[in-house]
C-alpha cells in the first residue's frame, strides 16, 4: 500500500492544511503545549505521497483524502495546525523524511511491515486493506490466476510491486498511483495490481474498469513516527483510539470509501 476535507468534522479542529512541495525543516525542539516535541513550532508537520486518492491527492491546491482528515484530527488534539509536505514515497517507507526530521509523521497509506519497524515507529494501525486486481470491463482476466504473461502496472516501493515480484509476473512500476491507473486506462498495460481502497475508488469513477478480484494478505496501515518521538507516537495512537470510539473514523471510511 502506499485516502475531502470535512467541514463538518473538522470545522472545530481549526487545523489548516498548508502545503509545501518540499521544505526544510527546523531541528524538532519546538513542542505542542502538552509537550509533545514538533518539527515547527505550533505545526503538525505531515509528510505525504500524492496522488493517492482517496488517502491523499489534490483538489482545488489543497491536499484531502482519508489520511489528511485524520492528520487533521491528531493537529486538532495537539492543538496545532497541520503543515502538509509533498514527497516522494521512497523518503517516506525508508524512514528517510522523519530521521532528518522533515515531518513529525508520515500519514500515506504506509503498509506496516517488519522491515519498515526497523525505520520508524508505526502508531496502532488505522487501517485494514487488501490487495486488488483491477481490469478493463471487457478484459478476460477474472483473477489473480489468470494474469499469466499479461502486464500489470504497480506503484513503486508497494505492496503491490511486492506481490509481483514474489509471483514472477510481468510488471511496470510507476512513480505514483495516478500514473499507474493512466497507463491502464490508456491500454499500456493489462491491468493494475494494487490496495481495494483505491483501486475501488478508481473503478468506481470509471465505468470502463472493474475489480474483478482481492485477496487478504493481512495490510494494515499505520501512521509512521521518528523513533525517538515517542510522546508523538502516544499522542497518534491516542487520538486513533478517539476517533474510533466517537464515530469519525466511521464517518472517514463512508466519505471517502463508501464503507
Amino acid at each position: 500500500m502506499r485516502t475531502r476535507h470535512s467541514s463538518t468534522l473538522f470545522a472545530a479542529a481549526g487545523a489548516t492544511a498548508l502545503v509545501l512541495a518540499g521544505c526544510t525543516s527546523t531541528t524538532g525542539e519546538a513542542q505542542s503545549e502538552s509537550g509533545v516535541p514538533l518539527v515547527e513550532e505550533g505545526a503538525l508537520t505531515v509528510c505525504a505521497n500524492t496522488p493517492y486518492q482517496p488517502f491523499e491527492f489534490e483538489r482545488d491546491g489543497e491536499v484531502v483524502g482519508f489520511d489528511m482528515d485524520l492528520a487533521d484530527e491528531i493537529a486538532a488534539d495537539l492543538g496545532v495546525e497541520k503543515k502538509v509536505i509533498q514527497t516522494g514515497f521512497e523518503g517516506i517507507e525508508s524512514g528517510a523524511d522523519l530521521s532528518t526530521n522533515k515531518c513529525d509523521v508520515a500519514i500515506s497509506g504506509i503498509t506496516i511491515t517488519d522491515a519498515r519497524k526497523s525505520a520508524m515507529s508505526f502508531s496502532e494501525p488505522y487501517f485494514d486493506d487488501e490487495l486488488g486486481l483491477l481490469v478493463p470491463k471487457d478484459s478476460d482476466i477474472k483473477s489473480f490466476d489468470d494474469i499469466g504473461d499479461s502486464t500489470v502496472a504497480v506503484q513503486q516501493a508497494t505492496t503491490g510491486q511486492t506481490y509481483a515480484e514474489g509471483n514472477d509476473l510481468n510488471f511496470e512500476q510507476q512513480e505514483d498511483v495516478e500514473l499507474m491507473l493512466q497507463k491502464l486506462e490508456t491500454g499500456g498495460v493489462d491491468a493494475v495490481v494494487g490496495n481495494v481502497s483505491v483501486l475501488g475508488t478508481r473503478a468506481a469513477d470509471n465505468p470502463d474498469l472493474e475489480l474483478v478480484d482481492q485477496q487478504s494478505n493481512g495490510e494494515q496501515l499505520g501512521v509512521g513516527v521518528r523513533t525517538d518521538n515517542t510522546q508523538m507516537l502516544d499522542a497518534v495512537n491516542s487520538t486513533i483510539e478517539r476517533v474510533n470510539e466517537d464515530g469519525t473514523m466511521e464517518t472517514m471510511r463512508k466519505e471517502w470509501m463508501g464503507l
